[in-house]
């Protein structure tokens, strides 16, 4: 099992919305695999870690999977054109929204987070960040 860092925008996605479902759907951007961990990371205004989510299926279409997405999707999606495939994801744990949250990126940025989190990021490359990260989530359980 790998564990990784996911950008969300909620700009472009209701992502709380899609992630209060027992099960969604979330482009995959990385080699990801059934069994593995995503951390949620939630772009601005939040800038934090929203979400802790299991990878319970992989490789959807778009196509296969449009209908389901739609309702979160804000403004127009390209009708099942994009070739990036999807993985099924279930969240195991919703992080309450904080300033000071142990989940927000100045606190990342203070525990091995390098850069802005553009794309996905697999944490066992970053040991201290996943350390750090698994603890806090000790810390709500």
């Amino acid at each position: 099992m790998n564990h990784w860092l996911y950008p969300a925008n909620t700009k472009f996605y209701d992502v709380f919305g899609a992630l209060k479902e027992p099960e969604t759907y979330w482009p995959m951007n990385s080699k990801v695999a059934v069994g593995d961990r995503l951390f949620i990371y939630l772009a601005a205004p939040y800038k934090q870690v929203g979400f802790l989510c299991d990878v319970v299926a992989i490789d959807f279409a778009l196509s296969e999977i449009l209908e389901k997405v739609r309702p979160f999707i804000k403004g127009e999606p390209d009708g099942g054109k994009s070739t990036k495939p999807f993985m099924k994801i279930k969240c195991s744990l919703a992080i309450e929204i904080e300033d000071d949250s142990p989940f927000a990126y100045s606190h990342l940025v203070d525990h091995g987070l390098k850069g802005m989190l553009m794309g996905p990021r697999k944490l066992e490359n970053n040991i201290e960040l996943l350390s750090y990260l698994k603890e806090a989530e000790n810390g709500l359980r």
